[in-house]
């Protein structure tokens, strides 16, 4: 049996004061079960004021769809009762059907 595959939420990254991250493009593929995202980061280095420099990369990650909730409706179950006044007797049910 295969084992089920766990989906992480991608966290995108923050900049902070030696790295900065630039969005420059995102893009989305719509599938059956879930969706790809594509993303273009471009990453500024800040780190070594001598030595700034630039890289480009692509982050591809996929967010599932969520699945419908499954709702089961129970129906209650009315139990026959028969009503008696006070101060009688019921009768069986065979001997009614014989009177008739």
């Amino acid at each position: 049996m295969p084992k089920e595959k766990k989906f992480v939420q991608y966290v995108e990254p923050q900049s902070t004061d030696y790295l900065e991250y630039e969005v420059l493009g995102r893009s989305v593929k719509e599938g059956v079960k879930s969706d790809e995202h594509i993303v273009r980061i471009k990453k500024i280095c800040r780190g070594n004021p001598e030595e700034t420099f630039e890289t480009e990369e692509v982050v591809s990650y996929v967010v599932p769809h969520p699945e419908p909730e499954v709702v089961e409706v129970v129906e209650p179950v009315k139990e026959k009762s028969k009503r008696v006044a006070l101060g009688v007797i019921p009768l069986p049910d065979n001997f009614r059907k014989n009177k008739k």
